[in-house]
């Protein structure tokens, strides 16, 4: 066997034992892409800093997807019966939280204030928040929420950020599976027509497969194993330059080798001089293209450091080309052509790049200014805002997208994409004076004209609460010194309208100290005049003797027995009515003494009085003064918590929604009026964090950190950080092909030109694209990323056209003059370039059936590139050549 033959079927089961190995070590591309394959942001940008912030939040919600469930009724407000539905649903999502990993939820069932925000106006559609573990997958999590919360008799939808989003990967992931299977096919049907063979688009195909095979599994183990850099775009960018570009090399290098067997070498010899003359051509545009992904090493963008890994299939696809074609080529030889026979009847060249640069380099100046005439109006056209919103990639027809169209349509677009500003301190903030900060903040906000509500932890509800104000807080107050003032009023009146006479009291004295002399005259007198019991028995016997009938002893002993007691008994009596006239006179000292007090109290009653009016008039003051103040703005605009309100359970709720578990972080709710992914809305946050930023200095959270999530943070950090990266990169890779052209071309002037025909071809595509977008995509403007990846794949791509002419250039007719070469180099060249266009064009053709909205423009982009570019190429560069060398005589074409 021939040592080449030898030497390079071994070459071929190297490369088939790759294949085995890429596939079986091949590791699962979906979970990659889903968990590394998101943009990301530089954790200094503001919205990752909120993003690692609410990591840490606490409550049971730290590090959790949000999502929301979304029910709708159509155009009509839900029913009794449906709002019971809603309501079972939500008790049984809690019932069943750890079944759906769910760690906090906001509803109308749960929060009753925040009703106007969970319910649309027209009162067709209801929102539940939910706070969901990352546990599981965003794909697998959806699939669960999405049977759990439905509810027969509504449109029950799923959406989020984050399921959005992983529905865009889910949608790249069938779009690629179209862009292959339709790739192959317009390749395989394009090589056919052109070739008039199946073998060499069979085997062409075959070449570029196991390139792609063996480097997409390179790619993912670097992903893997080194957090190599990957995007949803990474994949889909890999198969549409590698295919593309691949079939180019190979249309050049089997020309070539068609060329060799037309003159009469064999297989063996064809071969490696084909490899040897095309090759080096290969190599040369290989390592252009490479310069131009290798530059994407640079960027600090996730998601244009991603491209890089193109970069490493190029690598691959020059050693795979340029090792396992010379196998087939030695081993088919003219079989490659089947059933094409005749070798030299398959030379041809290009009437119509002969014709272009004929033309110009008769008319250089005006062929240039014909070009820039047609082209620049399109350019100056180009200028144009981005469209940074995601969502625009995904299909109406997506359950997530659905459901974000019917929130926009019956609350405003900002109710579905919020804005969260996050102020981080270095200490407790559930205080009097930090939370009058945070409210004066909040009420700043609202005043903003963009705003459309405000949401904190001192107005949890968006709205403010007056019981925080002072004008509330005065006028319970006034209300109360009101009553005050009457009661003082009426003790006043009290003690002026009934003074005090103490004659009354004095009379009485008088009265009672004469009963008791009385008392004691009428008892000294019976005292005084009693009669002993002898004299009484004496009297009675010499009575009863004068009549004849003198007592008996017997009668006498009972007449002194009935003395003797009524004496006693007398004698009571006495001692009786001694000791009342002694307690009646005892009240009338007193009651003289206590005329006499009175009549001193009486005085100082009359003083108090002028006091009481005194009080009474400066309460009245006061009072006039404090209803002043609450009907002052000041009082109105005055945040004061008192302790009794800061402590009690009603405020802990707002505090455990609006306060990070340590109390040190707090967050306020912004809905924007505008779009969320609009450019007012970009400039509405930066604008915010700056305002929050300036309102805190000069207080004790003067050094907090103040960082925007959500939505429109992300997009604007994305816009500052994509479009200085692009600048940064595009210029890095612009130098890098100029330095590796002028090492290829050996002049200093013609890369200088490939560039500006490059450039003038992307800005124009570009500025058409935009165009096209507008009016049969229904989209006026173009993906934020569609500029950056055309720019590369245009650039990158393009350069391999500007290299084949070039190096036809030095090789054909070394002695004619450079005018005379570059024609017959446009000839010849011409028709290679335009298959390899054609085939390129197609296979970018491939990625608009995908349904992603940068694909699409994408392709366009580069397909109007292309035809630009095949035009303009041969005008440019052949009147460039006539004006670098005008002293050198022109020879005539001829065929």
């Amino acid at each position: 066997m021939n040592k080449f033959i030898k030497k390079y079927s071994t070459i071929a089961v190297i490369w088939l034992v790759a294949v085995i190995a890429a596939v079986l070590f091949l590791p699962n591309m979906g979970n990659l892409e889903a968990e590394k394959g998101q943009t990301k942001i530089p954790d200094n940008m503001q919205s990752q800093v909120a993003n690692n912030i609410e990591k840490h939040w606490g409550h049971h919600i730290s590090n959790t997807n949000q999502v929301v469930l979304v029910y709708n009724n159509g155009d009509k407000p839900i029913t009794k019966s449906q709002q019971t539905k809603i309501d079972n649903k939500i008790k049984d999502l809690h019932n069943h939280a750890d079944k759906y990993d769910i760690k906090g939820i906001t509803s109308v069932v749960d929060t009753p204030s925040a009703k106007g925000q969970l319910i649309s106006k027209d009162k067709s559609t209801e929102l539940v928040q939910l706070n969901v573990s990352k546990k599981d997958s965003i794909e697998a999590m959806n699939n669960k929420l999405k049977k759990g919360g439905k509810i027969d008799g509504l449109k029950s939808y799923v959406t989020g950020a984050e399921i959005l989003n992983d529905d865009m990967r889910l949608s790249m992931v069938d779009g690629i599976k179209k862009t292959e299977i339709i790739a192959i096919i317009f390749i395989l049907i394009v090589l056919i027509i052109v070739f008039r063979s199946p073998v060499f688009p069979l085997i062409s195909l075959l070449t570029v497969g196991v390139s792609f095979i063996v480097s997409l599994s390179v790619v993912m183990n670097l992903v893997k194993y080194f957090d190599f850099p990957l995007s949803n775009f990474t994949q889909v960018f890999m198969v549409v330059v590698l295919f593309g570009i691949g079939t180019d090399y190979n249309i050049l290098l089997y020309n070539q080798f068609k060329e060799n067997l037309a003159d009469g070498m064999d297989k063996v010899a064809a071969t490696i001089s084909a490899r040897k003359t095309a090759g080096k051509t290969i190599r040369y545009s290989g390592i252009s293209v490479l310069i131009g992904f290798a530059a994407l090493g640079f960027a600090k963008f996730s998601i244009y450091r991603s491209g890089f890994a193109v970069g490493v299939g190029v690598v691959v696809l020059l050693m795979v080309l340029l090792s396992l074609n010379p196998f087939f080529m030695a081993i088919l030889g003219k079989k490659m052509y089947w059933p094409v026979k005749d070798m030299k009847g398959q030379k041809q060249s290009s009437a119509l790049w002969g014709i272009l640069s004929k033309k110009s380099v008769e008319y250089a100046v005006p062929a240039i200014v014909f070009v820039l005439v047609v082209t620049l109006p399109f350019i100056a056209l180009g200028h144009g805002n981005l469209n940074y919103d995601q969502t625009v990639e995904l299909s109406n027809k997506i359950p997530s997208k659905q459901g974000l169209n019917v929130v926009q349509k019956h609350f405003t677009k900002g109710t579905a994409e919020p804005s969260t500003i996050y102020i981080k301190s270095d200490h407790d903030l559930a205080n009097e004076k930090s939370l009058m900060e945070i409210d004066r903040i909040t009420n700043q906000l609202r005043s903003r004209k963009d705003v459309k509500t405000v949401a904190s932890v001192t107005q949890p509800n968006g709205v403010p609460l007056n019981q925080l104000y002072l004008n509330d807080q005065l006028s319970t107050l006034t209300g109360k010194m009101g009553q005050a003032n009457a009661g003082l009023s009426q003790i006043q009146q009290g003690a002026s309208s009934s003074p005090f006479n103490g004659d009354q009291l004095k009379a009485i004295g008088a009265s009672a100290q004469s009963i008791g002399s009385r008392l004691q005259a009428i008892q000294a007198s019976a005292v005084g005049s009693s009669v002993s019991g002898q004299q009484v028995i004496a009297d009675m016997q010499a009575k009863a003797t004068a009549m004849g009938s003198p007592l008996s002893a017997t009668q006498m002993q009972i007449i002194g027995a009935v003395l003797q007691q009524s004496a006693a008994q007398q004698a009571g009596l006495s001692s009786q009515l001694n000791g009342i006239a002694s307690d009646t006179q005892n009240i009338g000292n007193n009651t003289q003494a206590m005329a006499n007090q009175l009549e001193g109290v009486q005085g100082k009653l009359t003083q108090a009085n002028k006091g009481l009016t005194q009080i009474s008039s400066g309460m009245g003051q006061a009072n006039d003064y404090l209803s002043q103040l609450q009907d002052s703005a000041a009082a109105a605009n005055t945040f004061y918590i008192p302790t009794q309100v800061l402590e009690s359970k009603t405020f802990q709720t707002a505090v455990n929604s609006y306060l990070s578990q340590d109390k040190n972080t707090a967050r306020i709710i912004v809905v924007l009026k505008s779009n969320p992914s609009g450019a007012a809305a970009i400039k509405s946050v930066n604008q915010i964090q700056n305002q929050v930023k300036q309102n805190l200095a000069g207080t004790d959270m003067k050094d907090a950190t103040v960082a925007v999530g959500g939505q429109t943070a992300t997009i604007a950090d994305t816009n500052k950080i994509a479009s200085s990266d692009f600048m940064r990169t595009a210029v890095i890779m612009l130098v890098g092909i100029l330095i590796a052209l002028i090492f290829v071309t050996k002049s200093m002037l013609q890369p200088v030109y490939i560039l500006g025909t490059l450039l003038i071809a992307y800005f124009a595509s570009l500025s058409i694209t935009r165009i096209f977008s507008s009016v049969f995509l229904g989209q006026d403007m173009l993906t934020w990323t569609t500029p950056f990846f055309a720019f590369i794949m245009l650039i990158a791509l393009g350069v391999d056209y500007s290299i084949f002419l070039m190096q036809k250039y030095q090789n054909i007719l070394p002695s004619a003059a450079p005018a005379t070469r570059i024609v017959h180099a446009a000839e010849f060249i011409g028709v290679v370039v335009l298959s390899a266009a054609v085939i390129l064009a197609g296979t970018f053709a491939a990625l608009i059936p995908s349904g992603v909205m940068t694909l699409i423009q994408v392709a366009i982009t580069v397909i109007i590139g292309l035809v630009i570019l095949i035009i303009i190429l041969p005008i440019l560069m052949s009147a460039g050549i006539k004006l670098t060398y005008p002293d050198q005589e022109t020879t005539k074409h001829t065929k």
